[in-house]
């Protein structure tokens, strides 16, 4: 219990909340491992490791709901490329279903913005948008609801 002890007061209670007993088993001492993947929810590297390794994690979808990413008020804005690219890095996915999961990700996480998308929150998608076309390579696609 004493590695968690030593992890800062957010992380200790997402990782709590999300592990129980099982949180020390994914924790290391090492700063790659506890970088933070989703800010909002609190997920590190060494956790997504962890799902990868024994939670039976397979895709961007089965990582949301083992750890939370991209739940939080940004719903994947910040995080859910550099997710993706740890699901690669881990050997889970390639890089074409990477961009394709990111895709199916970003249009299922607009499902719940959409009907409340004006003004800033209008605003905001369309910010999310052009990231994720310009930065991450994500074009539109012809069934893309984004």
């Amino acid at each position: 219990m004493r590695k968690v002890i030593s992890l800062p007061a957010p992380l200790r209670g997402s990782a709590v909340y999300r592990h129980g007993d099982r949180t020390p088993a994914w924790l290391s001492e090492g700063r790659l491992h506890r970088s933070l993947v989703c800010e909002c929810e609190a997920v590190t590297a060494g956790e997504v490791q962890y799902a990868v390794e024994n939670l039976n994690v397979n895709s961007l979808l089965d990582l949301r709901r083992r750890t939370r990413v991209g739940m939080g008020t940004c719903q994947g804005e910040l995080c859910a490329c550099r997710a993706a690219g740890l699901l690669q890095r881990f050997n889970v996915t390639t890089s074409a279903q990477s961009i394709e999961q990111l895709s199916t990700f970003l249009n299922e996480r607009w499902k719940g913005v959409q009907p409340i998308a004006w003004g800033d929150a209008l605003r905001e998608s369309e910010f999310t948008r052009w990231v994720y076309q310009g930065l991450c390579g994500l074009e539109k696609e012809q069934k893309d609801a984004l």
